[in-house]
């Protein structure tokens, strides 16, 4: 799984690498104030991340993709990714079903560039107009973003 972090020189990571892993990175990561991979990940659960999957047809259009979509890009069952789609927490997935499910929704939580796309389409005046313009919008989507809003704190 792409963990994002940029590192200017090998040296630097091949020491940590060597001796204590990756949760001495993590761990400097953390000290610094920045946050961890599992820490962004949580920001972007399944249901958000299924909110998210769309492809992009022109510079100012997008497409949802249905459940079929998804399953065939993440290879995984329609079952599966309904199931993921429902799910408020990665608490309980296999790290491969994260990264699969995530690859097959066109987002990646760990890409600065999709966590800056997504915050800016949350503080827009579009609030998923491409999902409201799918022909799935009552039986897919709406039910997920009840959800999701249910479960704000």
């Amino acid at each position: 799984m792409a963990i994002g972090l940029a590192v200017k020189e090998k040296s630097l990571l091949a020491p940590r690498m060597a001796n204590g892993g990756l949760c001495n990175l993590f761990m400097t990561i953390l000290k610094n104030g920045k946050k961890t991979p599992w820490q962004i990940l949580n920001e972007y659960p399944p249901a958000l991340v299924r909110l998210l999957a769309k492809e992009t047809i022109s510079p100012k259009h997008v497409r949802a993709l249905s459940d079929q979509e998804v399953a065939l890009r993440a290879e995984l069952p329609v079952s599966e990714v309904r199931k993921l789609s429902r799910t408020t927490s990665w608490g309980s997935v296999e790290v491969s079903v994260v990264q699969s499910f995530c690859q097959g929704c066109n987002f990646d939580p760990f890409k600065y560039s999709d966590r800056n796309k997504a915050r800016a389409y949350a503080n827009s005046s579009a609030k998923f107009s491409y999902l409201k313009s799918s022909g799935l919008w009552e039986t897919t989507f709406l039910p997920i973003i009840k959800l999701l809003n249910a479960t704000k704190p």
